[in-house]
């Protein structure tokens, strides 16, 4: 148990008679009367902290000159460091200035990832008199990765049969059992299916209780918008949200949620990315009043523990220090021209972070021509998922996706008589054809790459970096911006919609 959970305030309010108040496994027939519509807001601001005390101006004024010189602050905090910390995320949601944090702290590394625990001491900054949030979840609760292996998402939705979700059958194009849906869908944006579970039960009771309300039904997430009607939709909304809190706050984008009626909530610095994903869901939906206690120990996090039990018990260690990515080459065969059309961008739909890029074949006319080109494995490994427009090869040799380094290729056209699951690949050979198939749109043909480790996407624009061959991927400030630097050459390829300056191509050895 992280002591965390243990110091943490209750809040002290009252309880609205709402399904989102509900932590137990009684069914719920009224919930008709007691689900307002929420208002459903997806902004996440990124404004400087106002609610905790905040740096003295020494901060800022003595960084200016670069130096090596160790800085000794006379008030500091001292933290410590979280799986996948690094100085400079730690830097960003503290909002202390990044070079006088490397001089109090130069012991450490400057940008890998901190041992889990190790002590950093944050200058200019005084938390003693503050109590320490309360975490909902461990990081690795809310990746689909290694704490989930043993995971049986039909087991646990079957261990209540009376429930809604073992009794139905969902989709969108075509009908799924329930559990399935889950499972999909958690694959898919790589989101623990024991979260989503245990987010449907706080908000309809769905999981183990049924309903005879058609709003309820319709929304089982409480996400009230017809474009997110139906179980596959609230599960999307549901996951990117959770990417968006994850993943934001893990790499130091966020530090202050909007609320559902624009309410600003502070984030303190010392949470969790776990518990930021919970934060940024229901932020999304309610107001303060409701927001705070479904944050709280008697909230979500009851329910989650009532269905799974301590998530603490399932905690594992997802990015370790001196993490590198494996020996990676470019995707296409030898001496054939490719367009670099896009730089890091989502992962998957919408989701956070921007772990993926995209190549494009030479086409002799635009949009979603068929092409004669081949998608090949840059790197040996072996198949652990073909679907619709889409195919995942675990780096490693365990066979899963939820362990070591993955690659997800989206858009692709697999070699359907000769690719299996389970199958070694090896570098080079033909894996498909670029396309417009998949679960999400594309406009035109093209590849659609990322990287996991663990279950994690891991961003195109690193750490660590994202190598093909002698091209490392350079992000900026936008999606689908950025370049393909040659760390041999020096030559840099913008990333562009265009046909004649993104032009790559892997020569032979």
């Amino acid at each position: 148990m992280q002591p965390q959970r243990l110091i943490w305030s209750t809040i002290t309010s009252i309880c609205l008679l709402t399904t989102s108040c509900v932590n137990n496994t009684e069914t719920r027939q009224d919930a008709t009367s007691t689900l307002a519509p929420p208002q459903v807001s997806i902004t996440i601001t990124t404004a400087e902290p106002n609610a905790l005390p905040q740096p003295t101006r020494k901060t800022i004024t003595e960084s200016i000159a670069p130096t090596t010189e160790v800085y000794t602050p006379d008030t500091y905090h001292l933290y410590s460091a979280q799986n996948g910390d690094t100085l400079p995320t730690i830097a960003r949601r503290f909002v202390v200035d990044l070079e006088l944090l490397w001089r109090a702290n130069s012991n450490l590394s400057r940008t890998d990832f901190l041992d889990r625990n190790t002590l950093v001491t944050v200058p200019d900054l005084d938390l003693s008199n503050s109590i320490e949030p309360f975490w909902i979840v461990p990081d690795s609760e809310i990746v689909y990765g290694p704490g989930q292996i043993n995971l049986d998402v039909e087991q646990e939705v079957r261990n209540y049969p009376d429930g809604w979700l073992w009794q139905i059958e969902a989709g969108n194009d075509y009908l799924l059992p329930g559990w399935r849906v889950v499972q999909d869908i958690s694959v898919a944006y790589s989101v623990n299916p024991r979260i989503l579970l245990a987010l449907i039960e706080y908000q309809s009771g769905l999981v183990t209780g049924i309903s005879d309300a058609e709003s309820i039904l319709q929304y089982p997430l409480n996400v009230q918008k017809w474009k997110y009607a139906k179980l596959p939709n609230q599960l999307m909304w549901a996951s990117e949200q959770i990417n968006a809190g994850y993943y934001g706050w893990r790499h130091g984008r966020i530090q202050q949620l909007t609320l559902a009626e624009g309410e600003t909530y502070q984030l303190d610095p010392r949470l969790n990315s776990g518990t930021v994903a919970i934060y940024s869901f229901f932020a999304q939906l309610y107001s303060q009043a409701l927001f705070e206690q479904a944050i709280g120990p008697n909230g979500f996090s009851a329910t989650y523990e009532q269905l799974f039990g301590d998530p603490f018990d399932f905690q594992v260690d997802l990015l370790e220090p001196g993490l590198t990515q494996p020996e990676i080459e470019l995707p296409f065969e030898h001496n054939v021209i490719w367009n670099f059309t896009g730089g890091p961008h989502n992962a998957w739909r919408d989701s956070a972070p921007w772990a993926a890029i995209d190549f494009a074949p030479q086409l002799a006319e635009p949009g979603c021509a068929k092409s004669t080109d081949w998608i090949v494995a840059p790197a040996s490994g072996v198949i652990s998922r073909i679907q619709n427009g889409v195919l995942a090869q675990n780096l490693g040799n365990d066979k899963s996706e939820l362990t070591g380094w993955t690659l997800v290729y989206v858009h692709l056209l697999p070699e359907k008589y000769k690719l299996r699951v389970g199958q070694q690949v090896e570098s080079g050979e033909r894996l498909g054809r670029p396309s417009c198939e998949g679960d999400f749109e594309s406009t035109g043909t093209h590849l659609h790459l990322a990287r996991k480790y663990n279950g994690e996407w891991i961003p195109a624009s690193g750490p660590p970096t994202f190598s093909l061959g002698n091209w490392d991927v350079i992000g900026e400030h936008r999606p689908y911006r950025g370049k393909l630097h040659n760390h041999n050459s020096g030559i840099s390829i913008e990333a562009c919609a265009c046909v004649n300056d993104n032009q790559i191509s892997k020569p032979h050895k």
